[in-house]
């Protein structure tokens, strides 16, 4: 009889190769997904800050009626930085809802409904406040009945809009989102488009 021989089997080098190429893709894996993250938050928190600019724009608006009924002349140049601060307001206030509107259409509906639920109170103020005398004592800034009126309604329906553009709630469908925010009391049936 032949005497037989058994010997360990050697490893076999593709399982090492194996190993390492595991090792180097869940790094690499690990690293694309730390990408992506990291374009998530910063993509959420530009959102965030021109959302917030949305709002302070509203608020803006609700009180640049104000600032011109507290001129404290009829001066070429505080005319003229009044007239300034008014095209700028435009300017901005078209930018951000352009901005909106293809960011989420839905919340572009919110924004002009808010615009447009504003857009009387604030003509008006501004016309009583362009056809007012300068202020000329300090007892004067206290307008009392002056001004557009409590408007808070407005930015708080655009606050409330927001919270469906980040976490979960931002991937609804469009659809689906239009009718949270009618069912929330947030858009009105007429300013959606269809």
């Amino acid at each position: 009889m032949v005497p037989v021989v058994l010997t360990a089997a050697t490893p076999e080098p593709t399982s090492l190769t194996a190993i390492i190429v595991l090792a180097l893709s869940s790094s690499v894996v690990g690293g694309a997904l730390g990408h992506v993250l990291t374009g998530l938050r910063a993509s959420a928190a530009s959102r965030r800050d021109r959302y917030a600019a949305a709002v302070k724009i509203l608020v803006t608006r609700i009180e640049y009626p104000y600032r011109i009924r507290r001129r404290t002349s009829d001066a070429p140049d505080a005319l003229d930085a009044l007239v300034c601060a008014g095209h700028d307001l435009q300017e901005r206030l078209m930018e951000i809802r352009a901005w909106i509107t293809t960011e989420s259409p839905p919340l572009g509906e919110v924004f002009t409904q808010c615009l447009t639920s504003l857009d009387g109170p604030f003509k008006q103020a501004c016309n009583e406040a362009w056809n007012a005398a300068p202020i000329t004592a300090a007892a004067q800034m206290n307008l009392r009945a002056f001004g557009a009126g409590n408007q808070q309604d407005i930015v708080t329906t655009m606050e409330r809009a927001l919270i469906y553009r980040f976490g979960y709630r931002r991937l609804l469908p469009a659809v689906v989102l239009r009718w949270r925010l009618r069912k929330h009391g947030l858009l009105r049936q007429s300013t959606a488009q269809t």
